[in-house]
């Protein structure tokens, strides 16, 4: 066996062992970095305009659903608002 495929072979054999560890140790810098960018969002966002800007974002969604009212409701108990689309 020559020195290249003695080479390869023995990098075909470390390669069979990092590649696992290494898409393991990636999805948990992903999940790592998701929660962190979830956190600096939420802390971008000041509180007297926390709730505004849900409102805003479930009307956005409904809009793309197709939802022809405009009418947001709360949780039970809650009052009703009408908004205008």
């Amino acid at each position: 066996m020559s020195l290249k495929d003695n080479l390869v072979v023995r990098f075909e054999k470390v390669a069979g062992r990092l590649v696992p560890y290494l898409e393991e140790s990636w999805r948990d810098v992903s999940v790592k970095l998701d929660d962190l960018n979830r956190s600096l969002a939420s802390q971008a966002i000041p509180n007297e305009r926390r709730d505004k800007v849900s409102e805003l974002a479930l009307r956005q969604k409904g809009e793309q659903a197709g939802q022809k009212t405009g009418e947001v409701r709360d949780f039970p108990g809650g009052r009703k608002r009408h908004t205008s689309s």
